[in-house]
């Protein structure tokens, strides 16, 4: 079964979230960083100036990766 993970690395923490697409996980990462803003009473659209720098990668159960690849004969 494969699925998404997105991704944001800000300088103090390291963000991701998961879905069954892309979008999904997409969807799901932005929710948590609005989440994370509210948590740590941050300017609302802290985040967005950033978005170009959110990334989603496939991965799949059972697999093993590297820089965000997997490693020969995964998948």
């Amino acid at each position: 079964m494969t699925f998404y993970q997105a991704k944001f690395d800000s300088v103090t923490f390291c963000f991701s979230a998961f879905g069954k697409t892309k979008l999904e996980a997409f969807i799901a990462l932005k929710a948590g960083l609005d989440q994370h803003t509210k948590d740590y009473r941050l300017a609302a659209d802290w985040w967005h100036e950033f978005e170009d720098d959110i990334y989603a990668v496939e991965v799949g159960f059972d697999g093993c990766y590297r820089d965000n690849e997997p490693l020969l004969g995964q998948l």
